[in-house]
């Protein structure tokens, strides 16, 4: 079951690898395109701020030019004259002109006898200007202007001239706005009142409102805002524009996502990151094969061996995680784990059986470092435990390094702690290493033990072991005895101990308490 959702958890999360840049990508074509847009309709926006702000300037110029020198007749000659000349230096004012009880008098374009009728004034703006949005000229049959009027002058602007923006866009909302009153002057397309909001400090803003990309902008000098609004759809003709481009490369980066977690997904399943997780989690735990004297039958000491239980339960055998965290250089981190859990463990049971040894494995790794002597070191210090409670066995595969092994085995010893050649006889040239190593214990490996009794063609071995290990006056003790002929077979050749299932198999600490308080009752 948990490999099924562990299946389904990557098929899961691949998917996702692969459908999450897609989505970024539409995200940040759509994103883009609306950043396009936006910065378009500001831009629109500030073309019309700036043509209604050189209107009304030109507007004003002309006000000023004309009550500069307070004419007693503004129609006379001189005066059209300088309407005249207003007129042609000011590119959006269509006309200016006298304005007298509501009749258009004179104005650039000449006299205009009685005058002409203007119509009633739309509003006053905050400057006390008059407007009239829908002025009609006989001159120009059909045309509506707008005109400003003050200090009995008036300013013709065309209503086209300022929105004359963008004309291949006509589908684009222009509009410009009495900022103070919210009157709208000019406009193209739609204009939603909604769109007018309080701007910052800037004097600009912009928004999405689902239908149109809206920017608006404040005049600095007079009383005017502009706002363009862009429809939607140009967003999304733009959005689909760029997601042709990166929709293939978010798949592909989509592809590329999902292949790399694949290969990380494996790397995390791996048996390296099952180990490094089971050692954060604690899983590992000691059990200890009692030593047994063949002499006495009384237990004289025990072999920690490292067990791992995971998270659901199932025991992972030595013979395979303990190759795998040698490889994958985790080796140390056991051995480290291995001296926490003895630290806890064993203590008491020191202080109950003070000449009780404890055998512990190092691995090829732990003999090419030093740091192996300070940890036993410190670790005797923190507790009862003293050098003679204490062995170390390595196998004959960890002695290759001579040069390093030999000085750490000799600073084991210095110590007073026992050294221990295991699996003898299954490695390298192991006379070769009985003479160039001192070792207090060798271990006689259990496949020679098996074939004690039998006519194995190695069945020899362990009487050449035993003759060996006799000659340089170095302890025995026998790994996997199960009967007692194995057992009354190697007493009778002088190996002093051994350990197997004829004995005892290996045991949590409390249970080994126990096994040890039952031999002395």
């Amino acid at each position: 079951m948990n490999r099924i959702v562990s299946i389904g958890l990557v098929v899961f999360v691949g998917t996702l690898a692969i459908a999450a840049p897609i989505a970024a990508s539409l995200y940040i074509s759509h994103q883009q395109s609306l950043d396009i847009e936006t910065a378009s309709a500001l831009s629109l926006a500030d073309e019309l701020q700036r043509r209604t702000d050189k209107t009304n300037s030109q507007i004003k110029a002309a006000f000023v030019e004309l009550r500069k020198d307070k004419p007693a007749d503004p129609c006379s000659e001189k005066n059209i004259q300088l309407m005249r000349e207003i007129d042609i230096s000011a590119s959006y004012l269509q006309a200016v002109g006298h304005v007298a009880n509501g009749r258009w008098m004179c104005s650039s374009l000449g006299h205009h006898g009685s005058g002409i009728e203007l119509g009633p004034v739309d509003y006053i703006s905050t400057t006390g200007a008059s407007v009239r949005m829908q002025v009609m000229l006989s001159i120009a049959p059909g045309m509506r202007f707008i005109m400003i009027e003050k200090y009995g002058y008036a300013a013709i602007i065309h209503r086209e001239l300022p929105l004359d923006v963008f004309e291949d866009q006509r589908d684009v909302s222009l509009a410009s706005v009495n900022t103070s009153t919210g009157r709208l002057l000019l406009t193209r397309g739609v204009f939603k009142k909604e769109w007018l909001r309080p701007l910052p400090k800037e004097g600009f803003a912009s928004f999405f409102d689902g239908d149109y990309v809206v920017a608006i902008r404040r005049s600095k000098e007079f009383d005017w805002t502009s706002v363009a609004a862009v429809p939607v759809k140009y967003v999304d003709i733009r959005s689909k524009k760029l997601s042709m481009v990166l929709v293939p490369v978010g798949i592909v980066a989509g592809i590329l996502l999902a292949i790399a977690f694949y290969f990380l997904a494996k790397q995390q399943t791996s048996w390296p990151s099952i180990l490094r997780t089971a050692l954060k989690r604690k899983e590992f735990f000691l059990e200890y094969q009692p030593v047994i004297d063949l002499q006495t039958g009384r237990c004289v000491g025990a072999e920690a061996l490292m067990r791992w239980r995971r998270s659901n339960g199932k025991l992972v055998a030595p013979d395979l995680f303990i190759p795998i965290a040698e490889e994958s250089n985790l080796i140390l981190r056991i051995t480290a784990r291995v001296l926490q859990l003895i630290e806890r463990d064993m203590p008491a049971l020191i202080q109950d059986h003070p000449d009780f040894h404890l055998a512990i494995n190092l691995s090829a790794a732990d003999l090419q470092s030093v740091n192996i002597v300070s940890s036993l070191r410190e670790l005797m210090e923190r507790t009862w435990i003293k050098p003679k409670n204490l062995m170390v066995e390595a196998t004959e595969r960890g002695f290759i390094n001579t040069e390093l092994a030999h000085d750490v085995a000799r600073d084991f010893r210095d110590m007073g702690i026992c050294v221990a050649i295991d699996d003898f006889g299954t490695g390298y040239s192991s006379l070769s290493y009985l003479t160039t190593f001192e070792v207090d214990y060798l271990k006689i490996d259990k496949s020679f033990v098996d074939t004690i009794g039998t006519d194995a063609a190695t069945s020899t071995v362990v009487l050449h072991i035993i003759e060996m290990a006799k000659s340089l006056d170095i302890k025995m003790i026998a790994e996997g005895v199960e009967t007692e002929m194995q057992a009354e077979f190697l007493r009778e050749r002088g190996v002093q101990y051994a350990q197997g299932w004829l004995f005892a198999k290996a045991m949590p600490i409390n249970e080994l308490a126990q096994f040890l308080i039952q031999e002395k009752a």
